[in-house]
């Protein structure tokens, strides 16, 4: 049989391509890609997830100062002091009723006494009426936002879960086509060693 210098150079640009051609390199280019995105992608997401995990800590602690609603507010209404208003009020509630018991001659009585003390009680029971309700809102408020937080480091696990579940679908994707291209220059190469050996016979 004649030597066949076709199938000899088929054969052997079949064995170089194999040995050398590297078709599963393009893989490792989107890896990298892949890597990178994955990478920005928890940088956008981090922070949210860091004040969600704080945000729950807090919240968990926020509730649990709430099991017992008597001993909380027994603990806030120890916090209360007259504000600087209403003990102006009560001044101004105290010369009004000295001044109405000397223009009718009533001052020192039990009666004068009596309203002026009830005065300065009602006063005092508005002012610290407002404190609570002002108190109680700004807690409410707290845990409210302490409750946000959690949610939206929850919401942003979830995202970064759902870029890993994908990258990680894309990078085995590119695993394999990487290896599948090693395949296929490995067959390269025997499907050109085939050819030199036939381009003799």
């Amino acid at each position: 049989m004649a030597f066949d210098s076709s199938m000899f150079g088929s054969g052997l640009g079949g064995l170089l391509g194999g040995m050398f051609g590297n078709s599963g390199k393009p893989y490792d280019k989107a890896m990298e890609q892949y890597q990178k995105f994955m990478q920005m992608g928890q940088g956008v997401q981090q922070p949210y997830l860091d004040a969600g995990k704080q945000g729950l800590g807090n919240y968990q602690e926020w509730l649990q100062g709430q099991k017992d609603p008597a001993g909380f507010l027994n603990k806030m209404m120890g916090q209360y002091q007259d504000s600087p208003y209403t003990s102006y009020l009560q001044q101004q509630a105290q010369n009004a009723g000295i001044n109405a018991g000397s223009a009718n001659g009533t001052m020192g009585s039990s009666a004068l006494a009596q309203q002026m003390q009830q005065n300065a009680g009602n006063i005092a029971q508005q002012g610290m009426d407002s404190w609570l309700q002002n108190a109680l809102g700004i807690n409410s408020q707290y845990g409210q936002g302490q409750q946000n937080l959690m949610q939206g480091g929850q919401n942003s696990a979830n995202s970064l879960m759902n870029m890993y579940n994908q990258m990680s679908q894309q990078m085995g994707d590119a695993a394999y086509g990487k290896e599948a291209g090693k395949q296929s220059d490995w067959w390269n190469m025997l499907g050109g060693v085939g050819g030199m050996i036939g381009s003799f016979l």
